[in-house]
């Protein structure tokens, strides 16, 4: 795996960490990526965190579920996809580890 998409792998599945893909494969080596992956992975483990979802973990029927924010107040937005408002939307046709995340949280709820 290029030292890129390994970058990619660690900023998608650890959000939270503050990452860039860019400056991560520009500033360690292939193997000091690997190490970072497995030490945050085992980092969330220790901590009892679950892995985020996968897209397959949340049931989606063509046209059925619609997504809000929980406070309208707030707003997300990613490539791809953005909320705000009381706006109501499908998920992405492959929705992001960190989206997952924060329907996961409660912060982003299916439309009733």
């Amino acid at each position: 795996m290029a030292k890129i998409d390994t970058a990619d792998e660690i900023v998608n599945e650890f959000p939270d960490k503050g990452y860039e893909a860019e400056k991560l494969a520009e500033e360690n080596t292939q193997a000091e990526l690997d190490q970072l992956q497995k030490d945050l992975r085992a980092e969330r483990e220790a901590a009892g965190d679950e892995s985020p979802p996968s897209p397959s973990d949340v049931p989606k029927e063509k046209g059925a579920k619609k997504y809000r924010l929980k406070d309208p107040k707030t707003s997300y937005q990613e490539v791809g996809f953005t909320l705000a408002d009381d706006q109501e939307k499908e998920l992405p046709e492959n929705p992001s580890s960190f989206l997952m995340a924060r329907i996961k949280a409660g912060f982003i709820v299916e439309v009733k």
